[in-house]
């Protein structure tokens, strides 16, 4: 069964840390990246499948994700602890909704550490 999850990030650089994500997983995925439209697709299909969408927009970074409900918490963690990952020192929160309303995983950026490729 299939599950899916989504997270409305604020930040001051969506765009940027879409890119950032889809760099983090070129090579465990394949990746689609639409600078114009700040729009990203991310499709596992080696060990893990499952698909991510990003979609940056003013002040804000939606992603949507869909993978077998078996996996929902694992790939939350992958692409919500890789984004705080990327936007560490910035204290950036991703707070996972599933579908129906439940609450997800959540992750914040560490306030201590420098931001990867932010400089």
């Amino acid at each position: 069964m299939t599950a899916s999850s989504t997270a409305r990030v604020r930040c001051d650089r969506p765009g940027r840390y879409a890119r950032l994500l889809v760099n983090r997983f070129a090579q465990t995925a394949h990746t689609d990246w639409d600078s114009e439209q700040g729009r990203a697709h991310l499709a596992f299909t080696r060990e893990r499948e499952g698909e991510v969408d990003l979609i940056a927009g003013d002040g804000v970074l939606l992603m949507q994700l869909e993978c077998p409900a078996e996996e929902l918490d694992q790939f939350e963690a992958m692409i919500g602890g890789g984004l705080v990952e990327i936007a560490a020192g910035t204290g950036l929160q991703v707070l996972w909704k599933r579908s129906g309303g439940q609450e997800g995983t959540r992750w914040v950026a560490d306030l201590d550490e420098k931001p990867e490729g932010l400089e």
